[in-house]
């Protein structure tokens, strides 16, 4: 392998740079061309046209052109063609996508199945749930950072696929937002007409990157069929005991009519708009996650993960021990009660 990428290299410098190939390097290529052979790229054929191929045409693409290099400098004093400088994405791109498509390459696996006669067959495949930050759908589109992070998940996906894991590779839209407030009070147009049509092109952008999504499962958190379900989930948490109205000191934004979380708030100031925010008491649920701080805690061990994650982790679960002590004030029936707390996470 080590020898195809050498060869690899020296076919495309000699024709970057128009260079006639020496005798010793041509011999050397003609050599290289049948271990070329062995990796399926056979009198020039794209490996891209093989179908069991489809998953891996970006990967196999190089060695179709280096291929070709190889055979053209073959031929005595010839002179090397020009180099392919790029990744011909308009012909092969929505060729295979239009196939994924077509043959649900990406769908996720039954791990059952029933037959005819009404015996159930099960996969016997290891199962890997890949799970991406569903984006929020503004009317900017995709930036930048959205494909850096999809790519990884995505190259992970595919490996998991080609060593026989069925895969739950899902994609939906955190849809609820301050921006599509703030535009239909703007524009007067109804919040839902403006979030579908953002959806619409981030779906359109994110198709045209490739990305191994199992679209039968995409989910949008302003569907009703999703709020259904997160107003199920918080009657079961009220039932429980772990959801209770309190009145607790929030960041309140009176130009947007909202509360902001701290991660929205700069200086003193709103990161949409920069408007003012003040500190106020506010009446409002509260959900008891410090009753799962033990859990939340036990479960970041042995996790591989960055150490700033971990302490981000660890701080925002915030547990915390402490001890209540009563002081009694001399010349009255009174007692005074103070709590010390020690910060345990971060």
């Amino acid at each position: 392998m080590k020898f195809l990428l050498a060869t690899i290299m020296i076919a495309q410098l000699a024709s970057a740079f128009r260079a006639p190939a020496t005798t010793s390097t041509r011999r050397f290529i003609q050599s290289q061309n049948k271990r070329a052979a062995t990796f399926g790229v056979l009198n020039g054929e794209s490996l891209t046209q093989q179908k069991h191929y489809h998953h891996g045409s970006l990967r196999q693409q190089p060695f179709l052109t280096t291929r070709r290099h190889m055979s053209e400098t073959v031929e005595e004093a010839a002179p090397a063609p020009a180099a392919s400088t790029g990744y011909p994405f308009a012909s092969i791109e929505p060729k295979w996508q239009a196939y994924w498509k077509e043959n649900d390459t990406f769908k996720t696996p039954e791990r059952r199945t029933t037959n005819e006669d009404g015996t159930v067959t099960k996969s016997k495949n290891k199962k890997k749930y890949v799970l991406d930050m569903f984006p929020y759908p503004s009317g900017a589109g995709l930036h930048v950072g959205h494909p850096e992070g999809y790519t990884a998940s995505d190259v992970m996906s595919r490996y998991w696929r080609m060593t026989s894991h069925d895969v739950l590779h899902p994609i939906g839209w955190d849809s609820f937002g301050l921006p599509a407030e703030q535009f239909a009070i703007q524009t007067g147009t109804h919040p839902e007409v403006e979030t579908k049509k953002n959806i619409a092109n981030f779906k359109r952008q994110l198709q045209m990157l490739g990305f191994s999504y199992d679209w039968e499962k995409e989910v949008a958190t302003t569907d009703v069929e999703y709020v259904k379900w997160t107003q199920w989930i918080f009657l079961q948490l009220y039932k429980m005991g772990l959801a209770s109205q309190s009145e607790v000191s929030v960041n309140w934004c009176p130009a947007l009519g909202t509360v902001l979380s701290n991660e929205e708030v700069i200086n003193g100031l709103s990161e949409r708009g920069d408007h003012p925010v003040t500190r106020l008491p506010l009446r409002q649920w509260v959900l008891k996650i410090t009753e799962y701080a033990d859990r939340l805690e036990q479960g970041l061990e042995g996790l591989d993960w960055p150490s700033g994650t971990m302490t981000a982790q660890e701080q925002w679960i915030g547990k915390s021990v402490g001890t209540e002590i009563d002081f009694n004030v001399d010349g009255l029936d009174d007692k005074v009660s103070v709590l010390t707390i020690t910060l345990v996470s971060g």
